[in-house]
């Protein structure tokens, strides 16, 4: 109760302190705390960087330097030299004062370049007290902001209700003093009190009080912070990217500044979407904003679809709620799903036997009607009929003019006032094929480009489709990705097996021969399903989730049957698509130690498994595309550990010349992907049954010649 003088003055020293505490834990306040764990972070992340660099790197800014002199003085790497004043240097042996300074010069310079560039990752499996910190931060302001927000607004309600009652009661006189008091003021004062002693405002202030109890003694344990940071890791360095300078630097870097300024100087609503883009993902909603019609060609695991989702949102937002997404089956459900669980937006299916009624709500509402390439010619979009917006997922499968499902895309195309083909497919450079998706586009730009425009002018070709095409690689954007280990595993032949592949090989069975390595069907007599099982194994003892991938349905049943059953789940072609969310959706709430098998044409596109981080692939590919999809699953944005890659190979096998025959069209492709900046080719079905059939020939070919001269 408020009674005295006195008690209103404690009162109002306790709102005072009430109103500090709340300004303290401002987002601000924990964006700074956020700032400074990273900046300590990053100078510690480049004190590693610079005890793995030789003093020779000195070198590249000044070649004069005496680096034998430091090395003859016991000093080998640049950490040894990197906080070194140079009056100490100068006291090197064999070294003078101009020299000393020089030196310490080109290191401060070196030491700038590696501080600005590094880039801390935190490691959940090997987190130190300064990552714990960081991750309490984030996890605080995450957690706490509400609850501040709420309080803040509970807090100036019942400010603004007694504030005036206060100052009124603080005029509260001594005996002697109120005897002198106007009557009138008197009256007001006991008022004042009897205001500030009501039941509703005491109830709100002990709830205040209560609140930020709770914010001020908040903690999270490690554990808990370990487990959040590894099912939450993009919204964690979301944060990072908010809070600090951290940022994507190449996240445009080959357009021109004119095209940046706009890019970025165009408003985006965010107002439905139950997610935080990263930055280049804002750069890229904003793109297709701008342009309209646009290419997006981002990597594998950077987002494409939560980027389709702000644009749409966006439109959504400014009264252009109708559009449509068409993508291949396999992906319906992964769509349909991350709208739901990311947006605002609603999902109407054009597929199955409710079709129809699908449409008609689509049309009567609004939202995203989702549907195939094979449907998308059959959508009743006459007459009065109308969708503001047009998503292609996948868009490669519509790079060939004379198909049936290009030209269904293609009149849907013309219809839209905002079109974005999206395709992560890494694709083979040709100019010709990127054209006609720019024709479809954005047909005054294609009219300009050639592939000599290409070979004589690359600066030119980039800034002519700037205004159509955009890609980042996963290297260029997510700085904080963790390592990526590719570990190959030869194994030789079990003994029944051996004579199963030499009998395929004079029949010239190439699928029997790719599969040979597991036909033992037991751990004893399959080298290879011996090694699988010990890389669970492994895996399961260090806390870790495993991916496997196979091309065939009988390797997976052999893998299948030699797993634990409740350790283990399946996906194959035959698993439907909604199912196939539902497995992954179960083997992400899996304890570690859990192993997803899957047909590697079933998992390796459209679904995401951040949940494991190892990948085991049975067998080699014929395309290494397939291979990068297959791992692309796990390492994408939102992995937090290091992923580590089993290629399983059997020796003196078809496996060794397939190798042989794809290392070049590998080394091509990771070249391609990595450098270039034009969208380019994947082979259309026809076109890709007949290279697959000409290397088939010729690895045979090989692998025959090769098991004659072992044979004689």
């Amino acid at each position: 109760m408020v009674r005295t003088k006195q008690d209103v003055e404690r009162l109002e020293a306790e709102l005072n302190r009430i109103y500090d505490s709340i300004d303290m834990n401002s987002e601000e306040l924990f964006n700074n705390r956020i700032k400074g764990i990273w900046q300590r972070l990053k100078t510690s992340s480049g004190n590693e960087q610079l005890k793995t660099m030789p003093l020779d790197t000195m070198l590249t800014v000044n070649k004069e330097l005496p680096v034998n002199t430091l090395k003859h003085n016991g000093l080998k790497t640049m950490k040894d030299i990197a906080d070194k004043p140079a009056q100490d240097l100068a006291q090197l042996d064999g070294m003078d004062e101009k020299t000393a300074e020089h030196i310490y010069q080109a290191v401060s310079k070196i030491k700038e370049a590696v501080y600005k560039q590094a880039t801390p990752r935190v490691n959940p499996d090997d987190i130190s007290d300064e990552d714990v910190h960081l991750l309490e931060s984030i996890y605080k302001k995450w957690h706490l902001l509400n609850i501040l927000e709420e309080m803040q607004e509970k807090f100036q309600e019942y400010y603004d209700e007694t504030i005036s009652d206060i100052e009124m009661a603080k005029k509260q006189k001594g005996f002697f003093g109120g005897l002198f008091q106007p009557k009138e003021e008197k009256e007001k004062i006991r008022s004042a009190f009897a205001n500030l002693n009501k039941n509703k405002h005491q109830k709100e202030l002990k709830q205040i009080k209560k609140r930020l109890d709770y914010m001020l003694d908040f903690e999270v344990s490690k554990e808990e912070l370990k487990k959040h940071f590894e099912r939450e890791n993009a919204f964690y360095y979301t944060e990072i990217e908010k809070a600090t300078d951290f940022d994507s630097k190449n996240i445009s870097e080959s357009l021109p500044e004119e095209v940046v300024g706009a890019v970025n100087n165009h408003p985006l609503d965010t107002n439905g979407l139950h997610i935080t883009l990263r930055n280049y993902q804002i750069f890229g909603a904003k793109y297709a904003l701008l342009y309209k019609k646009t290419l997006l060609g981002d990597e594998m695991g950077l987002g494409k679809t939560v980027q389709a989702l702000a644009i749409l949102n966006h439109l959504r937002q400014n009264h252009q709620g109708h559009a449509v997404i068409v993508c291949p089956l396999s992906v319906i459900a992964h769509w349909k799903r991350e709208m739901e669980q990311r947006s605002a937006l609603q999902a109407f299916i054009f597929h199955g036997s409710n079709r129809e009624e699908q449409f008609q709500a689509w049309q009567e509402g609004t939202g995203i009607l989702i549907t195939t390439f094979e449907l998308a010619g059959t959508l009743p979009l006459e007459g009065s009929h109308h969708f503001d917006a047009l998503v292609v997922d996948e868009a490669h499968y519509v790079k060939n003019p004379n198909t049936k499902r290009s030209q269904n895309v293609y009149h849907l195309a013309d219809e839209a006032e905002y079109v974005l083909f999206m395709s992560g497919t890494p694709l083979e450079n040709t100019v010709e094929e990127m054209m006609q998706l720019v024709s479809v586009l954005q047909p005054g730009i294609a009219d300009d480009l050639s592939e000599e425009m290409l070979l004589r002018n690359p600066q030119a070709f980039r800034e002519a489709i700037a205004p159509v095409y955009l890609r980042r690689n996963r290297k260029d954007v997510l700085h904080e990705l963790p390592d990526l280990e590719i570990i190959p595993e030869w194994v030789p032949f079990g003994e029944e097996e051996k004579k199963f592949y030499q009998q395929a090989v004079k029949e010239e069975q190439v699928m029997a021969m790719r599969r040979a390595g597991w036909q033992g069907e037991s751990q004893s007599k399959s080298p290879k399903l011996e090694k699988l099982l010990e890389i669970c194994e492994n895996a399961k003892e260090n806390g870790h989730k495993v991916l496997v991938f196979s091309y065939f349905k009988d390797v997976i049943q052999t893998i299948s049957s030699n797993l634990e059953k409740e350790a283990h789940r399946v996906i194959t072609g035959d698993v439907s698509n909604h199912k196939r969310q539902e497995i992954i959706d179960a083997f992400t709430a899996d304890e570690a130690g859990s192993v997803l098998v899957s047909q590697i044409t079933a998992g390796g596109v459209g679904v995401n498994i951040q949940a494991a981080n190892v990948v085991v692939l049975c067998e080699p590919q014929w395309k290494p595309t397939m291979e990068e999809q297959a791992i692309s699953r796990a390492y994408r944005m939102g992995q937090s550990r290091n992923v580590v890659v089993y290629r399983l190979l059997t020796e003196e096998s078809i496996d060794v010349a397939m190798l042989d025959v794809l290392g070049e069209k590998a080394n091509l492709f990771n070249l391609f992907v990595k450098e270039s900046d034009t969208a380019s080719r994947i082979l259309d079905e026809q076109e890709q049954e007949e290279e697959e059939a000409s290397i088939q020939k010729k690895v045979l070919k090989l692998e025959k010649e090769r098991f004659m001269e072992t044979v004689r």
